[in-house]
């Protein structure tokens, strides 16, 4: 008997995140996008602390445990972007003598805009597979635990990314039988054999296929997040799935996961 259950949580974020793209040297862009993998360490952080959990397991990151549970990790995004790059000043020393150069690093911000009630957020959105993920928890509570690492998400991507959590909400996913359909919420290009409506992209590390914390043979993909630049706020996407990739219902809302 299936038990995938979903986790939903809107977040506010304080300004934006500090994402790089790599590997670059003294000009390093900002990703636009959020990862999956960095939606996972958001989640898998509070939970390693609940837990007392190490940072890491094996040779990977301590997220991927948890990583090997999810049926689905993605977001939509309410809020206009900009990217902006903020030039530094360094000094340092280099073969003997003191040098200073300048260093832009980009990041990406949520701006103040106008927008209509409910808007100025990201909705995070996991779905677990509730068997693999209670052997994780040793005989814990699994609902609680999650809810109670959905609440103490505090940055997603690095430090001083942080994010406060407004509302988080739990339930049943419920698969689909359909393979088309529409969607606000992101989703790998591969999931999908054809996409229709505006939308933002950009390379990322491919969750399903890569352990988190070990990128030297990593396998990317293009992460695709529905959202209409005009308006600055999520917008449906149709789509038409691949044979290896369903729909799930997460409260009402329609989200590509895998079978």
């Amino acid at each position: 008997m299936r038990s995938e259950i979903y986790l939903k949580i809107d977040c506010i974020p304080h300004w934006g995140w500090r994402l790089n793209l790599i590997p670059f040297s003294k000009s390093r862009p900002p990703l636009r996008v959020l990862p999956p993998t960095t939606l996972i360490g958001a989640l898998a952080l509070p939970l390693n602390r609940i837990l007392a959990f190490p940072e890491t397991y094996k040779e990977f990151s301590s997220a991927e445990r948890f990583r090997q549970a999810l049926k689905y990790v993605g977001y939509k995004l309410d809020s206009p972007l900009v990217e902006y790059f903020d030039l530094s000043r360094i000094s340092f020393y280099y073969r003997g003598k003191a040098k200073t150069d300048a260093v832009a690093v980009g990041k990406t911000y949520l701006l103040s805009y106008p927008c209509t009630e409910g808007s100025y957020k990201i909705t995070l959105c996991f779905i677990i597979n509730e068997s693999k993920f209670s052997s994780l928890l040793e005989n814990r509570n699994t609902k609680k635990e999650l809810l109670r690492a959905a609440c103490s998400i505090i940055r997603l991507g690095s430090r001083e990314s942080t994010f406060t959590p407004m509302n988080v909400s739990m339930g049943e996913a419920k698969l689909l039988n359909s393979k088309q359909g529409e969607t606000s919420f992101s989703f790998l290009r591969r999931m999908t054999t054809s996409v229709k409506g505006s939308y933002i992209m950009s390379q990322v590390i491919d969750w399903e296929y890569t352990e988190i914390g070990d990128y030297k043979n990593a396998s990317f993909d293009m992460l695709i997040v529905p959202y209409n630049a005009t308006k600055h706020t999520s917008e449906k996407v149709y789509v038409e799935l691949a044979d290896k990739y369903v729909f799930y219902d997460v409260d009402g809302e329609i989200v590509v996961g895998v079978r």
